[in-house]
């Protein structure tokens, strides 16, 4: 029984379901009206470095009311903050209650006379981000340097008093205490100045994406001014450095930040602060990449290192240039995740030969790879086929990976095949076009775009239809060897993360029986796995791939289920009962010795 699934331009007949379903996502403009329950104050934060040898600054948060809620409560967001105990007082120093809910501090009730109210909490830098070779911000006698989600706990709202966050926040400030002998390069402040502080009158959420992500750099720094396309393009770096920055290090810099200039069209007006590595001389310094300002260690060791630093210099010239709320949140993920992905692993492609080769760059999961693993586990998962938008936050770890490392970046690349002709990099250049500071109508964006081919990129995100092969894409030149070291090493880490769930997806090793044997039972038994169109894809793009959807198809047969890509095959396959069926029948024919 052949898959009823479609392909291409027959997508329109799934639009009924599509249009009512709905696939592209905008938050409405609907009238907001202030929450009663919700005190009005203004954040006031104080950091201070109290022990560099420790590496551990002190951060003050002070609330000032302008108007207590009915219970008098406040609330800080612990967000990524790994704090030591806080304590927190009033303005008398009187003792205020706290109470840890987990991801967030509840402070009070306070009194109904409050004035202010400081919470203080320590923070050590320079810590592992959990990815070796990366360390959080850091401390030394003539530099601090930190993201500020790392450091600075933000009011907590919730998702629909989120957005409007400045009917209730009238001001915010920031200053550094001490550190008297140092520049700053920090948001809201003029670059490489004595300027230690900011003030925001009636902050927005935009403000507040800015203020978390941005980096906050003190210390010396040296001006470093790059020519691209005319422009004078401004780093800083770490005076540290002046006299041991690598030649090499700072070629790679200025290869992706060309690169990124001609893609966003325009150079990047807010600054880059190229840091030292850690103490440890090999790990980086992340200090955070927003739309103010970025900074990580000059230093790349590892191409890991190199592609770090690539998507510090995307997401700074993006969140300076893009500030469209609703891309950051689900469900648009996909949109704001994917063009970075997309972007990063372009600029990889586009660095001179002899930049790959010092730094052993190769580009491993390239779009053939993304699309052989796309054909494999969609035609024989057809859940993991129908991921889309409207799943994103609901995900296991398994589907995450399939959604945004194989089936988004293909959905990317098949809008740009669409629109490459008219515009080279349309749809990053159509969010820069948008009006600033407003969430970006999906639907429209998706129509304007792309016209009538909407309908069939809509029927590819949910699965109802198979991404054709736009790019004439091969893996004939493949040997079967890599085709099945490549998916088995996919098939294995979907398991794996599964696992880690305890989410049941069955480890199906992939082998291919003897390639004889394998085609008489697809004549004899008249095997097949989708429909016609979607098989002549599959063989037209890998003879080996072909021959793996096949063999499922006849595994299948054997246990005699008629549809190899239903839902539920996957784990009805490897019952303990067909589990045997088809151990017996591989050791019967015997497998293809691969070369």
């Amino acid at each position: 029984m052949k898959k009823n699934l479609l392909i291409g331009g027959c997508a329109a007949l799934v639009l009924v379901a599509l249009s009512a379903f709905g696939l592209w996502h905008t938050q409405g403009d609907a009238s907001y009206h202030m929450d009663p329950d919700l005190a009005q104050f203004g954040v006031s934060y104080t950091v201070e470095p109290t022990d560099i040898e420790s590496k551990i600054v002190s951060v003050s948060i002070e609330l000032t009311p302008d108007k207590l809620s009915p219970d008098r409560m406040f609330y800080l967001d612990i967000g990524d903050v790994e704090a030591s105990e806080p304590v927190c007082t009033d303005a008398d120093g009187t003792e205020i209650a706290l109470n840890n809910l987990g991801s967030a501090w509840e402070i009070g009730p306070v009194s109904e006379d409050c004035e202010s109210v400081v919470f203080q909490y320590d923070v050590k830098l320079g810590e592992n981000t959990g990815v070796d070779f990366q360390v959080d911000g850091d401390l030394y006698e003539d530099l601090l340097a930190f993201q500020g989600k790392k450091v600075l706990m933000m009011p907590l709202f919730d998702s629909n008093n989120l957005t409007h966050m400045e009917k209730y926040i009238s001001s915010v400030s920031f200053q550094l205490a001490g550190g008297s002998d140092w520049n700053a390069i920090i948001p809201f402040a003029p670059a490489n100045s004595s300027e230690k502080s900011f003030q925001l009158e009636r902050p927005t959420w935009y403000d507040y994406y800015d203020l978390i992500n941005s980096s906050y750099c003190f210390g010396s720094f040296e001006p470093l001014n790059l020519s691209s396309g005319g422009e004078n393009a401004v780093f800083y770096l770490d005076s540290a450095i002046r006299e041991s920055a690598e030649l090499n290090d700072l070629s790679m810099v200025i290869s992706f930040y060309n690169y990124y200039t001609g893609v966003f069209g325009s150079n990047l007006d807010k600054p880059v602060v190229l840091l030292r590595t850690n103490e440890d001389g090999e790990s980086t310094i992340l200090s955070g990449v927003g739309g103010q300002s970025a900074a990580i260690s000059l230093s790349m060791y590892t191409p890991d290192a190199c592609q770090t630093m690539s998507r510090t210099l995307y997401h700074a010239f993006f969140d300076s240039k893009v500030h469209a709320r609703n891309l950051h949140y689900q469900p648009n993920e996909w949109l704001y995740r994917g063009l970075g992905d997309r972007y990063v692993n372009a600029s990889a492609e586009a660095l001179p030969q002899e930049l790959k080769d010092l730094y052993g760059i190769q580009v491993q999961d390239d779009l053939n790879a993304r699309y052989m693993k796309y054909l494999f586990i969609s035609l024989k998962d057809p859940v993991m086929a129908s991921l889309s938008s409207d799943m994103e936050g609901s995900m296991a770890a398994g589907q995450e990976d399939f959604y945004f490392n194989v089936k988004v970046p293909l959905i990317l690349e098949t809008i740009e095949s669409f629109t490459s002709q008219k515009q080279e990099n349309a749809l990053l250049h159509y969010l820069m076009e948008q009006p600033q500071r407003q969430d970006v109508n999906i639907s429209r964006l998706m129509q304007d775009l792309l016209g009538d081919n909407e309908e069939m990129v809509r029927a590819y995100f949910s699965g109802t239809s198979f991404i054709p092969n736009y790019w004439n894409l091969s893996a004939q030149n493949w040997s079967a060897e890599d085709t099945v070291n490549l998916l088995a090493g996919y098939e294995d880490t979907l398991s794996t993360l599964f696992d880690q769930q305890y989410v049941l997806y069955p480890y199906d090793p992939v082998f291919l029986i003897k390639t004889d044997r394998l085609n008489q039972e697809i004549e004899e038994r008249d095997l097949s796995f989708a429909t016609p169109e979607v098989e002549q894809l599959v063989k037209d793009y890998s003879e080996t791939l072909y021959l793996l959807l096949m063999q499922n198809a006849l595994r299948a047969d054997l246990c005699g289920i008629d549809d190899p890509g239903a839902a539920g095959v996957k784990t009805e396959l490897n019952s303990q009962e067909n589990g045997q069926i088809w151990a017996d029948y591989v050791a019967s024919v015997g497998m293809e010795e691969l070369v």
